[in-house]
């Protein structure tokens, strides 16, 4: 028999581990309904294991190769060697279980609470509204010269106002990737860049620069609006997609942050920084 070692195998396996460490038997009773489609040294593998090792929903038929209970064969094969050479009984093994396991079930739970989730036309067309306010309906392009400290921001922006270039300043002194533009961004909506920079760039009429040096957590900025232009919004048909996820992440975080403000969280050892 040619055994496949796949990466697919390889998290099988794992998965059946995690079934030692719970101290399941090696021999396990099939339930009624689950057709055995194969006996490994006794133990059971059913129609429904193969159905979730791949994957599948649906009829039997679904599932029209031999791979993949041959797959499982394997994985069970080895999962059989892994007991009696009392892996599962390891330190690390032991640890890596519980991490799995503890990552399905939390993905477990978020998955259910997701697919109970239901939203109100209200709640969509309100959200929809809210990022198109967060976008705006304008876009900017602009350009920068992005440097270390106020000063050199300062005099770059006395150079400017006795005639020199912009574009060339940028080359010759901007740290920014867009140096070799020019320190030309391109054009893009003011929520897409961080709010000292955004707020700088919307009070500026086309073709003036900021009078002062703006700083972000990036450095000092000297920036000049090239042009404007508005933004179509797209219709919400096209972004439901979208608006809906941001309601579930929003729901989301609000039930971990229930979840955490119920629970008693310590902190015995600080782990290592």
């Amino acid at each position: 028999m040619n055994i496949r070692i796949t990466s697919a195998l390889i998290v099988g396996l794992v998965v059946l581990l995690a079934a030692c460490d719970r101290g399941d038997p090696v021999v396990e009773t099939p339930v009624a309904d689950a057709e055995v489609l194969a006996l490994v040294n006794e133990v059971p593998i059913t129609r429904t294991d193969l159905f979730t090792y791949v994957g599948l929903e649906g009829t039997p038929d679904m599932v029209g190769t031999d791979d993949v209970l041959d797959e499982l064969i394997n994985l069970e094969l080895l999962r059989q060697q892994a007991l009696a050479q009392g892996i599962d009984q390891e330190e690390e093994t032991r640890i890596i279980l519980r991490n799995i396991e503890t990552s399905l079930l939390a993905s477990q739970v978020i998955e259910r609470r997701i697919q109970a989730m239901r939203f109100t036309e209200a709640e969509i067309q309100a959200e929809y509204e809210a990022q198109i306010a967060v976008h705006g309906t304008t876009e900017y392009q602009a350009r920068h010269i992005l440097v270390q400290t106020p000063e050199l921001a300062a005099d770059l922006i006395s150079q400017l106002d006795a005639g020199a270039d912009f574009a060339e300043l940028a080359e010759a002194h901007s740290i920014d990737a867009t140096a070799a533009e020019g320190g030309d961004l391109g054009w893009f909506a003011p929520g897409q860049m961080v709010p000292p920079f955004s707020e700088a760039v919307t009070a500026l009429e086309p073709s003036a620069y900021t009078p002062e040096p703006v700083a972000t957590q990036f450095g000092w900025h000297v920036i000049q609006l090239m042009d404007t232009r508005p933004i179509v919004p797209p219709p919400l048909a096209d972004v439901r997609p979208l608006i809906e996820e941001i309601l579930q992440a929003r729901q989301l975080r609000a039930y971990m942050d229930a979840l955490r403000a119920d629970a008693r969280v310590e902190f015995p050892v600080r782990p290592a920084q």
